[in-house]
């Protein structure tokens, strides 16, 4: 293609068409430009393909964590309204109206869970990271969200270790030979013959308000992170496809 440009321009110079020469000049410098603008454009849409499949990538590995979250979400509300269902039973026993024996899971006032996000621990910075100003506002307002559930969860957590466990400590509500003794048939945490004892205590009725405060609490905070968690996968999966 160069040596046929080159001839062009070797018989117009011969032929002394100065006319001819220059507009044969300007057509080349034009077809140059046009070439260098169609490679940049090609090279720019090379990018921009790049971009897009990292980002898909990003979005849907950042979907399944969300999905694993639900799922684990789940786990902890069951486990934590097995705990407030306890919490209810305690109550109701306290004032006579279930017996302690109807108690289904008493050892379950000492419980707590260990709650933690997959996303987030996979994702810490992901909301520098999406191009899409709609899913990463999203995303941060997700990630402040599941900042106050985390917060809550701590709450909770801190009253059942630094106040329910100590308090049954105190008054001789453990069970030791639950952790040291197999041979026993009592498998509960807890001296059950004693605890049923001390739930009628009056410091107990505001262990137990406390714990069931902060187990509530966290209960409505997961139930409301589920809700946003599959609002905000269904905006990505939207966005993605």
């Amino acid at each position: 293609m160069i040596a046929f440009f080159r001839k062009i321009r070797q018989k117009l110079l011969k032929t002394n068409s100065v006319t001819r020469y220059l507009a044969y000049a300007i057509g080349e410098i034009l077809l140059v430009v046009i070439g260098i603008l169609i490679a940049l454009q090609v090279n720019n849409w090379n990018e921009n393909r790049k971009e897009e499949v990292a980002q898909n990538e990003l979005l849907t590995n950042f979907v399944v964590d969300l999905m694993a979250d639900t799922v684990l979400l789940m786990d902890y509300e069951s486990d934590l309204f097995a705990v407030i269902q306890t919490h209810k039973q305690l109550y109701l026993a306290r004032k006579g109206i279930l017996s302690f024996s109807e108690i289904e899971n008493p050892q379950l006032i000492r419980g707590s869970i260990r709650y933690h996000s997959i996303t987030l621990s996979n994702h810490p910075n992901i909301g520098t990271q999406v191009m899409d100003d709609e899913i990463r506002n999203e995303i941060l307002d997700y990630y402040q969200f599941l900042a106050r559930v985390d917060n809550s969860y701590l709450q909770y957590d801190n009253v059942v270790k630094e106040t329910v466990r100590p308090y049954l400590a105190k008054n001789l509500a453990l069970n030791p030979d639950f952790l040291f003794d197999n041979e026993k048939e009592n498998k509960s945490p807890l001296d059950l013959d004693q605890f049923s004892q001390v739930i009628f205590q009056d410091d107990f009725g505001q262990v137990l308000f406390e714990a069931n405060l902060k187990a509530e609490e966290t209960m409505e905070f997961f139930e409301e992170l589920e809700s946003r968690n599959y609002a905000l996968r269904i905006l990505i999966k939207k966005k993605v496809s």
